[in-house]
């Protein structure tokens, strides 16, 4: 199987992150300091959390976060437009004295509605001719399975599958406008926790407990 091509989206240049060795599958780096980090298991699960959507659904951009305890990160469930989450992107995090590091990688499986998202429309007739041709061939009912083979075979040229067992979902990884997605939604993700009212905070206001400022200082 061909290697996931190796780029790196960051947000900080200047900052070298140490365990970029242990986790060669990364694509995207973001430096966090400690006091939004501190806060945002919280924000999490009181605001964006996937399960807070519940049965009822929501708008793509609503309650898309799982925040992963062990090992410690989170998980990005993209919505679709008819209110279906799939999980889109990953990212662990690694505390230092600088900040939290975090990790991170789109993550797509075969089963998403994400999947077929960077076959171009330059090249997506040709495979759409190709799987009808071999549906015709081995006397089809029709040529999805053909079509998803051939979708396989082209994301694996590309070296975009990091899971490529034959007779399991197959997952790649994502292209650099992807990534740039990814990254997009975890700084406003981190911008809006920052800004925010925690439920403690708000008891703790309420009760008179709550002293000095927002924040403590990393």
């Amino acid at each position: 199987m061909a290697q996931p091509k190796s780029f790196i989206v960051s947000d900080n240049a200047r900052h070298r992150f140490s365990r970029l060795r242990d986790i060669p599958e990364t694509q995207l780096t973001l430096l966090v300091p400690h006091r939004v980090w501190g806060r945002l298991q919280e924000y999490v699960q009181s605001y964006e959390a996937v399960a807070l959507a519940g049965r009822f659904g929501a708008d793509p951009g609503d309650f898309e976060w799982e925040w992963v305890a062990e090992p410690e990160g989170l998980r990005w469930w993209r919505r679709a437009t008819d209110g279906t989450e799939y999980l889109f992107g990953l990212a662990a995090a690694v505390h230092t004295a600088a900040g939290v590091e975090l990790y991170g990688m789109v993550s797509v499986d075969e089963a998403s509605v994400f999947w077929a998202d960077v076959v171009s429309s330059a090249i997506l007739p040709e495979l759409n001719d190709r799987a009808r041709l071999i549906a015709h061939d081995r006397h089809l009912d029709d040529d999805s399975q053909a079509l998803a083979q051939l979708r396989r075979e082209h994301y694996r040229a590309r070296g975009l599958l990091t899971h490529d067992v034959p007779g399991e979902l197959a997952i790649r990884c994502g292209t650099i406008r992807e990534v740039e997605r990814l990254q997009i939604a975890l700084q406003g993700l981190l911008d809006r926790c920052a800004g925010a009212t925690l439920p403690s905070e708000a008891r703790r206001r309420q009760t008179g407990q709550f002293t000095g400022t927002l924040f403590s200082q990393s």
